[in-house]
């Protein structure tokens, strides 16, 4: 499975809003609008406070999916 890191941030289709991207319980990867500290986690998926969300790609490890938020540029 892969690991949501940087590298998601240097793809070409990624949107040039894009500020954070997280895994949600499915294995799912999406671009975000919003840092990491505006997003909202309900049961199942990240959801941010305007609902400007991209799918960036599936498969991704979900063993800790609850904390898989990162900010474009986090180390």
């Amino acid at each position: 499975m892969k690991k949501l890191t940087q590298a998601v941030f240097r793809e070409k289709r990624m949107p040039k809003w894009t500020k954070s991207a997280a895994v949600d319980y499915d294995g799912v990867a999406r671009y975000h609008d919003v840092p990491k500290s505006e997003l909202k986690r309900s049961h199942t998926i990240w959801q941010p406070h305007s609902d400007t969300s991209v799918i960036c790609g599936y498969g991704y490890d979900t063993t800790n999916w609850q904390n898989s938020a990162i900010d474009r540029g986090d180390v």
